[in-house]
């Protein structure tokens, strides 16, 4: 791992955990044992290291995710798979865009940008194999799937942000109109492998009842 790789993975994991406020340029330095004069040179300022840290953050996640699916040929539960890394990371996703966007701006932008054509094209592509494979309808729209999925989840965060009174968790909710919607796509087999999968991969999300 070269210097500046090993400086964008540990900023990564500074600004998610600690927040991309919170975390200066001397914290990371001296989290590095180098200096801060070395960052600067490196990444210009702030911004850029923060936009490589969490451009990096993104990447690990698309990573993690392919390595989850190595071994799995079906389609759906494919698609299954990844939407449930992705919905586990809602929390964290939700509160880095938050803080993105009130603090750096250009950041959130440049960042929604790489995150909005990753998850689209991944999203495009789950939906046409499933429509290939006989699990979701053959009229299945994959651009009005990929809108819908969007905005629920989008509607969701920012329901979930505004409603501080609100007892049931924003993974929860996610999971459940996510899994409706993607089940009222299916077709027998489709739902046959929904009903399957259900439990394997989402049955440690609390439900909504004993919330």
């Amino acid at each position: 791992m070269t210097q500046r790789e090993n400086i964008i993975e540990c900023a990564s994991r500074m600004f998610v955990t600690q927040g991309v406020k919170a975390v200066r340029m001397d914290d990371i330095a001296q989290e590095l044992s180098m200096s801060k004069r070395t960052l600067y040179e490196l990444f210009g300022d702030k911004e850029e290291l923060l936009y490589q840290s969490l451009l990096h953050f993104l990447i690990e996640g698309q990573r993690r995710r392919n390595e989850q699916c190595g071994n799995v040929e079906n389609s759906l539960e494919v698609m299954l798979l990844c939407l449930r890394d992705m919905i586990a990371y809602a929390p964290v996703s939700s509160r880095l865009r938050t803080n993105l966007k009130r603090f750096y701006p250009s950041v959130f932008e440049r960042l929604e940008n790489d995150a909005h054509a990753n998850s689209v094209s991944d999203l495009r592509r789950w939906v046409k194999e499933c429509v290939a494979s006989g699990y979701f309808t053959a009229t299945a729209d994959s651009e009005l799937v990929i809108r819908v999925l969007q905005d629920s989840v989008q509607g969701i965060m920012l329901a979930d942000k505004l409603d501080t009174a609100d007892t049931v968790h924003m993974v929860s909710k996610i999971t459940y109109a996510i899994v409706i919607f993607i089940r009222g796509l299916c077709t027998v087999s489709g739902i046959e492998v929904i009903d399957r999968c259900f439990d394997k991969y989402f049955g440690n999300i609390p439900s909504i009842d004993t919330l």
